[in-house]
């Protein structure tokens, strides 16, 4: 029989399992208190690390569209993000509004405002604030692109590395089209040439021949580029035809030798580019012109012992070979020394009837009398400039005075009669910086550049004169409408040191209008003169980009138009470049291989 225990004393085997009880309550309550801290710092994370996983994503998606809306595509290897800007701008500067350069607004890159705060909002919830763009950023953008080598704190490495190899988001616009101009690392046409004083052809035809005297130790030198501009070569000048002032004689023909005189001398000898040949020595010399097969024209005066002019004759030759020398009857009835010969035409202003007249004698043949005396018209008077311009099949012959222009095309037999074209009344201290004559068969074309005013306060005009065999159309170009609505960046420098910041030219019914601003490169413009002002600007040279020490700045810019394309010579600190400018509005550096 069992002995009953007292109420409340345990069992040996309840003693035993209160221990294991108690530990496995603690157990339960560690594991609990446990989980519920791991829940609490999982809520924690959730709480504190999503937002900012958000605000990752979205700063990477807003860098993207800001690098887009920047910079436009991913880099091209080697590329920098500065020079990538200053491209960008020099496209920018010529837009018109509403898309024309600006901080605010739709143009570039105010309009890349959104995505820099965007950015910055996800960096600052990144807690990444010292990574956010600047609130000025589109400003900035546009003081690292005018002058890439002034110091500034704009993050360009970072907005750098904000790129999406996949282009960014699409539906971003991308920035203007970088611009793709010559700079310092374009070729110099040659080596150890000399700016000052070069030379081209007095009648210019299909091709250009430029001569230049020596630099730096270096020979005079005469450079040919081919019908199209597309090449050159340029050779040393024969010793003897290395003359202190060298300027060429003009040809009949693109494939006759090249003849140069020298300004600096009374003397009217003048020599083979190539060959040293002298012409003229023993008499003087009116003029004289080249043709193809190496045959060479001189025009002579004979003169009495009084000094007295009794005649006139051409002696032809080839090579080294005299052809003929023939007398040129009837002789011009005004005095020898106002007698041009231009291209293969003796021109003359003779009195007919009692007025001046323009009258002509081909001197083309190799052998026999010259052509007959061709008379284009009258004239109002005799005090003229004459010039001419060679077509493929024809010979343009144009008389100025003043604002008044006369023009005439001769071919091999006869020709048009003058026809007239008159600028209009030229303000007040207007004076011509540029007059450039081109033609082609059907007509010719005289473009001046007028300038009035000094420094900040100048302003420049266009005026063409369009002419076929019938009639004239003058047209005037006020440079001011180019740049309506536009980046004051875009407009031209002042002049400087005596140079035109502005040249002009016309390629057929097409006007080519050049410009060098201060802080935007060398600028042109091609476009009929009804459609020019709204044209996009063409980026020809960047004087600042490449251009640490100053060696890409321009002292001095020429433009010789030939055909469809023009050269547009420049003088910079490190050498003289040769820069193609094609009627399509492509841009090309021209090198002369080495010799």
């Amino acid at each position: 029989m069992s002995e009953d225990k007292p109420e409340g004393e345990a069992t040996p085997a309840q003693a035993e399992a209160k221990p294991e009880g108690g530990a496995n309550r603690r157990r339960r309550f560690v594991i609990g208190a446990l989980g519920a801290l791991g829940l609490a710092l999982a809520a924690a994370g959730v709480w504190f690390g999503l937002p900012r996983l958000t605000a990752a994503r979205d700063a990477k998606r807003a860098g993207a569209a800001l690098f887009r809306c920047l910079f436009g595509e991913p880099p091209a290897a080697r590329e920098t993000p500065d020079e990538r800007l200053r491209r960008i701008l020099l496209t920018a500067v010529s837009l018109p509004d509403p898309e024309r350069l600006s901080t605010t607004g739709p143009g570039w890159p105010g309009r890349c405002a959104a995505h820099a705060e965007a950015l910055a909002d996800a960096e600052r919830r990144r807690g990444r604030a010292a990574f956010a763009p600047p609130p000025d950023l589109a400003a900035r953008v546009i003081e690292k692109a005018r002058d890439m080598y002034t110091r500034t704190d704009l993050p360009l490495p970072s907005l750098w590395s904000l790129v999406d190899p996949d282009g960014g988001p699409s539906e971003v616009p991308l920035p203007p089209a970088p611009a793709s101009p010559a700079d310092l690392d374009a070729p110099n046409l040659a080596e150890r040439i000399g700016f000052g004083d070069h030379a081209a052809d007095l009648v210019p035809g299909r091709t250009l021949r430029l001569v230049f005297r020596g630099d730096r130790g270096g020979p005079h030198t005469t450079c040919l580029f081919p019908a199209g501009l597309d090449a050159a070569s340029c050779v040393p000048l024969a010793p003897r035809a290395r003359l202190p002032r060298p300027h060429l004689w003009p040809a009949a023909d693109d494939e006759g030798p090249g003849l140069v005189a020298d300004r600096s001398s009374a003397r009217s000898t003048f020599y083979r580019a190539d060959t040293g040949q002298a012409f003229g020595e023993p008499y003087h010399v009116v003029g004289g012109f080249s043709t193809a097969k190496e045959v060479v024209g001189v025009v002579e005066m004979e003169l009495g012992k009084r000094g007295e002019e009794l005649a006139l004759w051409l002696d032809r030759s080839e090579g080294t070979r005299r052809l003929d020398r023939v007398r040129i009857d009837p002789p011009p009835r005004v005095r020898f020394s106002s007698v041009f010969v231009l291209g293969d035409a003796l021109a003359w202003i003779e009195p007919r009837a009692g007025k001046p007249h323009l009258l002509l004698r081909r001197l083309g043949a190799v052998k026999g009398p010259t052509g007959p005396i061709e008379d284009a018209g009258a004239l109002p008077h005799d005090a003229v400039h004459l010039a001419a311009c060679r077509a493929p099949k024809s010979l343009v012959i144009l008389a100025r005075d003043g604002a008044s222009m006369w023009m005439t095309r001769r071919q091999d037999r006869g020709g048009s009669p003058l026809v007239r074209a008159d600028e209009l009344p030229r303000p007040a201290g207007t004076v011509v910086v540029s007059e450039i004559v081109t033609c082609d068969d059907e007509a010719a074309q005289a473009t001046l550049v007028l300038r009035r005013g000094d420094g900040a306060d100048t302003t420049h005009e266009v005026r063409r004169a369009w002419c076929n065999k019938d009639s004239c159309k003058p047209i005037v170009l006020a440079l001011e409408e180019l740049f309506r609505g536009r980046d004051p960046m875009s407009r031209p420098a002042p002049p400087s040191n005596g140079e035109s910041p502005v040249l002009a030219a016309s390629f057929g019914e097409r006007l080519l209008v050049v410009w060098r601003t201060p802080d935007a490169g060398v600028r042109a413009r091609i476009a009929t003169p009804a459609s020019i002002t709204t044209a996009p600007d063409v980026v020809v040279y960047d004087e600042a980009s490449q251009d640490v020490n100053g060696a890409g700045r321009l002292h001095a810019m020429r433009l010789f138009p030939r055909g469809d394309a023009a050269i547009l010579l420049l003088h910079a600190v490190s050498g003289i470049k040769a820069i193609r400018i094609g009627a399509d509005g492509t841009v090309r550096p021209i090198q002369s291989p080495p010799g």
